[in-house]
Order: structure tokens, then sequence, then C-alpha cells
């Protein structure tokens, strides 16, 4: 039987061969990289030719991911469901900007979460998680767009793109991915939080800010230091004097606490000066007896020892990022469920095994069946992009 070794040299003449073999005497490393290469080349020139395209898709299909020991049968191909449609409303929605449009299906999904059904949230977990491995980038483009927008519009529209970047960032992988887009999302998330005319904006941006946060820490937060975003928004509850919505203060003491969990000095010392400017704003909130309880454990934990580390292991308290972002999500199982739409099997689902895409890692899959069906439905053009934005 040949290996998989043996069956690549196959698409190699043998002058070629002959040169890696050399080479290959020479360095291990000089051979791989050699080979990588002309294979790479291979497969260009195969997509610039027509009549060999299928062909070679086909082979790729096969190789990449290298998923499929699972012994299920074929996945049902009925693509009337649920989540398949809202899915593909969803992609045509962000190639062409329909804000209306994506406003209907947000509320669809919202629906799903609080039916408390269980089969529907497992639904909207599933749209989620594949927005966030597909969309992630379209999500962003969309954004950069709809902030260039006048003034009047701008927050209206803004609310719902918003709402769905929250909903994409269901996973690590996917918070992880964003740390590519930083330049461009967080001046966006930043005028976002601070602007005083849109609440459900402020919160979605918070709430956004508040995840990346905890997953990336540091990585994420020293940039939003740097640009002092929560300075304005204490400046302007404790000119306003007023009692604010109670959602809004628990989402900043919320960031503030993912901020002391990064373990760094610089951002340590920003979130302890922000908690001091906040005394004045929690004194007039101090109805709001749980949230009051919660700023002055926050404000406790800054004094439990000089190093920042101290404070951040107080709050994450052994804790593993995925069980922070759970809780944060409301979501505790944290399912990983298998990137074709029309599957729905997930990894507490018996003798399921999943495999990532090799190319992107972006995706995975349970089957084998799987993986070919989604690649000829559109992951064929989107891994390459994936994986580009990944490297840089």
């Amino acid at each position: 039987m040949k290996t998989k070794k043996e069956d690549s040299f196959r698409l190699i003449d043998e002058s070629v061969y002959v040169k890696l073999s050399r080479n290959r005497q020479a360095g291990s490393a000089q051979f791989r990289l050699g080979f990588k290469c002309f294979l790479f080349d291979c497969i260009d020139k195969a997509r610039a030719a027509p009549g060999r395209m299928s062909e070679v898709r086909n082979e790729e299909v096969k190789n990449i991911g290298d998923a499929g020991d699972s012994t299920r049968g074929e996945v049902d191909d009925d693509l009337s469901n649920p989540v398949t449609e809202i899915v593909s409303c969803i992609k045509r929605v962000l190639q062409c900007g329909d804000h209306q449009g994506l406003k209907i299906h947000l509320g669809r999904l919202q629906e799903w979460r609080r039916c408390g059904q269980t089969n529907l949230i497992h639904d909207y977990w599933r749209v989620a998680q594949y927005i966030g491995e597909s969309e992630l980038n379209n999500i962003c483009l969309l954004l950069s767009i709809t902030f260039d927008k006048p003034e009047g519009i701008r927050w209206c529209y803004m609310a719902d793109v918003l709402s769905l970047l929250a909903t994409a960032l269901c996973n690590r992988e996917a918070i992880f991915r964003l740390i590519a887009h930083t330049n461009n999302i967080i001046p966006i998330l930043v005028e976002a939080a601070q602007q005083v005319t849109h609440d459900d904006v402020k919160l979605h941006a918070l709430t956004i800010i508040n995840v990346a946060v905890l997953v990336c820490r540091a990585r994420f937060a020293k940039h939003l230091v740097s640009s002092h975003f929560l300075n304005k928004i204490v400046d302007h509850w404790t000119c306003q004097g007023e009692k604010i919505p109670s959602m809004l203060l628990e989402k900043t003491l919320n960031v503030l606490k993912s901020l002391l969990m990064c373990g760094q000095i610089g951002i340590h010392n920003y979130a302890t000066a922000i908690l001091t400017k906040m005394s004045n704003v929690m004194q007039c909130q101090s109805g709001q007896r749980q949230l009051f309880t919660f700023y002055q454990e926050l404000v406790r934990s800054t004094d439990l020892g000089e190093k920042p580390h101290i404070c951040a292991r107080y709050w994450t308290r052994g804790r593993l990022r995925k069980e922070l972002l759970g809780k944060c999500l409301g979501q505790p199982w944290l399912y990983i469920y298998c990137s074709w739409p029309a599957c729905g099997n997930h990894n507490a689902t018996p003798n399921t095994f999943f495999r990532k895409c090799s190319a992107c890692s972006a995706v995975r899959y349970c089957s084998r069946q799987c993986q070919e069906k989604h690649w000829r439905a559109g992951h064929n053009g989107q891994c390459k992009l994936i994986s580009c934005l990944v490297q840089h």
C-alpha cells in the first residue's frame, strides 16, 4: 500500500524528483521547502487551466484538514433547515449592505436565544459560530463602511452591525482572529462607546470590548488603554448626575474587571484611575446595591498587592479563559459545532471527532462528507483569504 508521500510524488516528473532527492540529502528542511513550493506552483497552474480545475479541486478537498475519521453515514442534504436558511440570508445581507434585512435576521436570532428551547438555542450558537468563522472579515468591512455614513444615520445602522459582530465573537478562535482587524476596529469601538445618543450602540461596543479583552488580554487591551476610551464615558456620567442604566454600568464594570485580569502594570494603573474617577458616579447609584457591591470589590482588589498579577489572580481564581468566556456569554458548555451549517453535530455528540482545515485552521468538520460539501458550497473561496489574514 502506497503512502501519501509516494502518491504525492506522482505529480512530479522524473527530473524534478531527482533534483529534490539531492536536496533531501543536503537537508530535510530544504527538501520540504522546495517540495512545498513546487506543489503550490502545480496548484496555481491547475487553477489557471479550466480543464484540470475539478480534478485538482477534488485532490485538495481530500487533503485539506484530512477530516473524516467519523464512521457516520451521509449527512442530510436538506438545505431548507432554519440554520442554513438564516446563514445564507446573513451572507447575502453582508454582501449587499442591507441594514434593514440585517435587523430582521438579528431579531430572529435573538428570538431563538430568548425562547428557552434547547434546540433553538443550539441553532443560535451554530449560526453564531459559522458567522464568526467565515464572515468576520465582511462584518469588519461593513462596520467601516457604516462608520463613514453621515452623522444622522450612522449610529442607527451601527447598532445592527455591532450586534452581529458581538454575536460572531462566540468562541476564543473567532475573538483571536479579531486581532487581525485591530487597527480598523478599535477607533470605531471607542467612538461607539463614547457617543451619548444611542445606548444600544454603547452597550454593543462595550460587550465586544469586554470579550476581546477577556480572551486576548494585553494584546487587545494595550490599544484601548492608549486611546483612554473610558475617560470620556465617566466624565459624561459625572457631569450628567443622573441615574445610569444598570446594563451600561454593569458592562462598564465588567470591562474594568477584564482589564484588571490582564496583570500588566500600565493597564492595571489605568483601570485603577478609572475606578477612582467613578467614585462620585457610584455614590449616585447606591440604590443599585448589587452593582455598588461589585464596584467596591473592584476597588478593594486593586489594593491586594503592589504587583498587578496578584489582582489578576484574584479575579481569574485559577479558571481558564474558556470558563471565563462561557460565563460572560451565558453559554457555560461552549459547544464546538461542525462548520457545515446543515450538519448540527457538536463536540458532545457521541462518536464525533473534529479536525480543522489545515490551510486556514478556522473551520472544523466531523466527517469527510461535511468537509467536501462545505468546500463546494463556498469555503474554497474563503479559505485562502482567511489564511492570509491569520498570517498577517
